[in-house]
């Protein structure tokens, strides 16, 4: 039967070969489904002894992946010609009653068919037979029993594996420590354009405070030439009206002297009154110290930042 023909298979391979609604080797057609595991077409369906029919769907029976069957039903699936040539060949050997032609068959040496190898050369770094060592290339050459050298290599390398382990783990904490570094780089640099964001801001709000300040006070120098102005234009007024009649005066003096004491009263109440009330610059007004910004002390602390040695943090930055 088709059990007793797997019965002699390895059980990782059988595993591969065994449908999984028949539960026996594939039967030519083997179609692949659409989560690749295999199925035989004319296995019994889910709901009857009858084969899969058209359309519907069904769960594939190895991972319960649901399968969308179209008009043509597992017809229209692709056939696994892989599994359909393995299970070809398997059988074909097993008529040929060579056993199961997957299995691994000895190593015979080239020199001497029917000697297996046994020995291994370790002068010549070959593995080679009894027979090599007593007649022939290698009869001069140091020996070793085949296992035993199998042993030895099987060790070293193992031993080379766990110190490529090892020296895998080391690269990788290398990897997190430069990984961390370059987090602290970042950190760093954030920091450092944030403190030079925050003295471009101070320093345009200082701008724009003394400038404003300038501004108003341009006003005010304005306004007071204005009122000067216009003050120094009525004592003109009263000088030019003095000399005019000074002339007067030297034909008619009687007319000088009262026109003469009309004026001297006008430029007295004009100077007295309108003096009083005339607007002055206030002590300090050209003063602009509130202004100024002493940062020798944190200009000290910045020149000191010594990043390799961490001496910013015992400074207090």
């Amino acid at each position: 039967t088709r059990r007793q023909q797997r019965g002699s298979l390895p059980p990782d391979l059988e595993k591969q070969l065994v449908c999984p609604v028949c539960l026996e080797l594939f039967s030519k057609p083997v179609v692949i489904l659409p989560c690749q595991h295999n199925l035989c077409r004319n296995s019994p369906g889910p709901d009857s002894n009858r084969p899969y029919g058209y359309g519907g769907r069904f769960r594939c029976p190895s991972c319960r992946h649901e399968v969308v069957l179209d008009r043509h039903g597992v017809y229209g699936l692709q056939r696994n010609l892989l599994v359909e040539n393995i299970i070809d060949i398997y059988r074909q050997q097993n008529r040929l009653g060579s056993g199961p032609g997957l299995l691994p068959s000895p190593l015979i040496c080239p020199e001497h068919p029917e000697e297996r190898i046994n020995i291994y050369c370790c002068l010549c770094e070959t593995p080679t037979c009894s027979l090599c060592k007593v007649f022939g290339p290698h009869k001069d050459c140091e020996v070793a029993p085949l296992a035993d050298v199998y042993q030895q290599k099987k060790s070293e390398l193992s031993d080379g594996i766990a110190g490529l382990v090892a020296i895998n783990d080391h690269i990788q904490a290398l990897i997190s420590q430069m990984e961390d570094i370059c987090r602290t780089v970042e950190l760093v640099s954030q920091s450092v354009e944030g403190l030079v964001h925050i003295l471009e801001q101070r320093k345009q709000e200082l701008i724009s405070a003394i400038t404003e300040e300038q501004d108003e006070r341009q006003r005010h120098v304005r306004a007071l030439i204005r009122v000067h102005g216009q003050y120094l234009g009525v004592g003109v007024a009263l000088v030019e009206r003095a000399v005019v009649w000074s002339l007067v005066g030297s034909l008619v003096w009687s007319l000088f002297w009262s026109l003469v004491w009309s004026l001297f009263w006008s430029l007295v109440w004009s100077l007295s009154s309108r003096g009083a009330e005339l607007p002055r610059l206030e002590l300090g007004f050209e003063n602009m110290g509130r202004f100024s910004v002493d940062i020798e002390n944190l200009s000290h602390k910045l020149q000191n930042i010594h990043f390799c040695h961490g001496t910013a943090h015992r400074n207090g930055i």
